[in-house]
This record gives C-alpha cells, structure tokens and sequence, in this order.
C-alpha cells in the first residue's frame, strides 16, 4: 500500500505571512527561520540606536524576539512581521535609552552628579524627535516604508534592496527618494 506524502517545503523558502500562519498553528520551527531570517538585521539596527550608551544590543534583540515569540501566539490578527519585529526592537531600544540616565545602584554621590550633569530637556526633546520620525515612518506607503528600511536600517545595497522588493535598482531609488521626501515634509510640516 502506498501513502502519498505532502512535499516538505524548505522554510527557507516560505514568505513571512507563510512562516507566521505555521508558527500561530503551533509549530515552532518557523520561529527559528524567523530568527534566522532578521537577526542580523535586527542587530545591526539595536547597535546603531544604542551606539553611544554602552548598553548591550544583544540584549535587546533577543528580549524582542522573546516579545515576539509570545506576541505572535497572542493574537492571529495580519502583521507586517519585519516592521513588527523592527519596532519591538525600536521600542526595547528606547526603553534602554530610558533607563541609561538611571543609576544602577543606590549610591546618592553618582545620583546627583548625574541630575547635575544631565541634560534632561535636550534627551526629552530627543525622544520625541525619534518617536515623531518613527510615527511618520510607519504612516510611510507599504513599498516605500520597505525600501526605506532596507536601505537605511538594514544597510542593504539598491540591488539588494531592489531583490528584496522585487523590483528594479532605479524603482527601489524612486521609492527611497520618495520616502525621503515625504519624511522631510512630514518633519517640515510638524
């Protein structure tokens, strides 16, 4: 007797909505293809945003893909899963941003040199500079928030960004040029 079994597709090859639906369904080996698939990235972008604190990217990432793993078993509503992941990172970054001006311990000589020094208007205008960026990145079209990450977060090249998108090296420009513009008007408007 002869069974037919279903070809085992390589998760390599499965698009993030693909990877998601099989995670949500309770199989975890997209989450490591998912991990596989960002971390890098993910990294490269906490270590940017956390570049001149001292604090731990690493950490970072993998608090937000633990974030993730729960989040994505929390729901089953659609989600652009690299811009999901790109916040959960974003927002695990601020938080450390947040806490640097802390002290570790409770030692009142570092505390008040810290308040002495501390520029708290210039760090508060800061964060909301970063979150008003953020907030005109995401209302950003779908293919231009894209390539705009791509490019400027991940580090991709136009090709690689353009094979990403698949699209051309000159339409990945012109989306990247666009985005440009409307942040600029966005921020010039505000």
């Amino acid at each position: 007797m002869h069974h037919l079994s279903r070809p085992v597709i390589p998760l390599t090859t499965l698009s993030d909505d693909e990877l998601v639906t099989r995670f949500r369904a309770g199989d975890d080996a997209p989450f490591d293809e998912i991990h596989r698939r960002y971390h890098r990235a993910l990294l490269g972008f906490a270590r940017r945003t956390l570049s001149t604190t001292g604090r731990d990217a690493e950490d970072v990432v993998q608090d937000a893909f633990i974030r993730a793993y729960r989040g994505l078993r929390a729901t089953d509503r659609p989600m652009a899963l690299r811009a999901w992941l790109y916040m959960i990172v974003r927002n695990r970054a601020l938080d450390e941003l947040r806490s640097r001006d802390r002290p570790a311990a409770f030692d009142d000589e570092f505390a008040l040199e810290a308040i002495a020094t501390a520029d708290a208007a210039r760090c508060f205008e800061q964060r909301d500079e970063v979150r008003r960026l953020v907030g005109e990145i995401a209302r950003l079209p779908d293919r231009q928030r894209m390539a705009l990450v791509l490019r400027e977060f991940d580090g991709c090249s136009h090709l690689e960004t353009a094979a990403r998108l698949h699209t051309t090296v000159p339409a990945t420009k012109s989306l990247i040029i666009r985005a440009r513009s409307n942040l600029h008007a966005a921020v010039r408007a505000a």
